[in-house]
């Protein structure tokens, strides 16, 4: 689902995108992934699920590219995670 938030092109114009998603580490959401990230979204205050599960699959020093670094930070300091958020 992150890949849905960030992709618009069907002719292969976002290069830069599809060379960093081959470095990217994507894993599964399970039923218990996606509860803990429910619970994330309330204690941070954030209305924002798919942040919230980023957040809680984060293991310390993964980088988190967003373009909204105030949220993922919030909800990084809610999950007591070491995740290092890289605002782009």
């Amino acid at each position: 689902m992150v890949v849905a938030q960030v992709w618009r092109d069907r002719r292969g114009r976002q290069v830069n995108l599809a060379r960093l998603l081959q470095a990217t580490d994507v894993r599964a959401v399970s039923q218990r992934d996606g509860r803990e990230a429910g619970v994330l979204q309330q204690t941070a205050g954030s209305s924002d699920a798919i942040d919230a599960t980023v957040v809680l699959l984060a293991s310390p020093g993964d980088r988190i590219l967003t373009s909204d670094p105030g949220d993922i930070a919030r909800l990084a300091e809610a999950a007591g995670t070491r995740a290092i958020v890289v605002p782009c």
